[in-house]
């Protein structure tokens, strides 16, 4: 089990929020919503066919790919662009505040629980 949230550089450079392992296939679109709302972020279109499922979404008006992992098994937020790099970090510091023992996240509107 890896600690959640967590950021990881991408091989673009870019920064990806790996928000928590505490997803599957089928609760990905309930806690990508969550989290969204949580973010105050807006869905702009939703990928879902039957070996990916991806969200494009937009937080701070800056583009997102907001994804589910089968491996290893999680749901990412991963920056478009390096101008997205400083909402990642942002977002994390939020979960971090409000997961203070590491454990997996499961974001909620307004922190909660």
């Amino acid at each position: 089990m890896r600690p959640t949230p967590t950021i990881e550089k991408m091989a673009s450079g870019n920064l990806s929020l790996f928000i928590t392992e505490d997803v599957s296939w089928e609760t990905f679109p309930e806690e990508a919503a969550k989290f969204v709302a949580f973010a105050q972020g807006t869905v702009l279109k939703k990928i879902d066919t039957p070996v990916e499922r991806l969200w494009i979404v937009l937080i701070n008006w800056r583009p997102f790919w907001l994804t589910f992992d089968d491996f290893a098994v999680g749901m990412s937020l991963d920056s478009m662009l390096s101008i997205c790099n400083p909402v990642v970090r942002r977002l994390h510091d939020q979960l971090t505040k409000q997961e203070p023992h590491n454990k997996s996240s499961k974001p909620t509107p307004n922190g909660a629980t």
